[in-house]
């Protein structure tokens, strides 16, 4: 078992700057996706939340209503909003890689973290998948034959 579990999540948590240069009429709903880019961006939001609250307290027992992270508007309200949001979402990924980085065997509950982790992971890549299928549907996002260039 390593000692350090970040080399373990090393490229789980990259979002492919799926959220970069977002603009504020890109995040409203394409075609007939059940959610749109803005809420997508909200419910990851409050979801990751919750579940760094749990990594970050294990001893306390927190629940949320998954259908309560989800909120009803379309699309964001400004640019600056838009761009807050991202912020706040950035903010989210780095916290979660700085608590892997501190992640080791002697950690109390451990095994529920890693868990936890996984389940950001699994979560995250979901949803990211999504938002990338609804920009490049749009014509806003690179396609795969681009990615590199993009990523560079």
């Amino acid at each position: 078992m390593p000692t350090n579990y970040q080399d373990v999540f090393d490229d789980s948590f990259d979002t492919f700057k799926v959220f970069d240069n977002l603009k504020l009429n890109e995040t409203g709903q394409y075609l007939d996706s059940p959610k749109s880019i803005w809420q997508i961006l909200n419910h990851l939001i409050k979801w990751q939340g919750y579940q760094l609250a749990q990594l970050q307290n294990m001893e306390i027992d927190i629940a949320i209503d998954e259908d309560a992270t989800w909120i009803e508007s379309n699309n964001a309200e400004s640019q600056d909003a838009l761009n807050g949001l991202v912020k706040v979402f950035a903010g989210q990924m780095n916290t979660i890689k700085t608590v892997i980085e501190h992640l080791n065997e002697i950690e109390p509950f451990l095994y529920q973290k890693l868990k936890i982790v996984q389940d950001l992971s699994v979560h995250l890549s979901f949803h990211v998948g999504e938002v990338i299928l609804m920009r490049r549907m749009a014509g806003n996002y690179p396609l795969p034959h681009q990615m590199k260039d993009f990523l560079t």
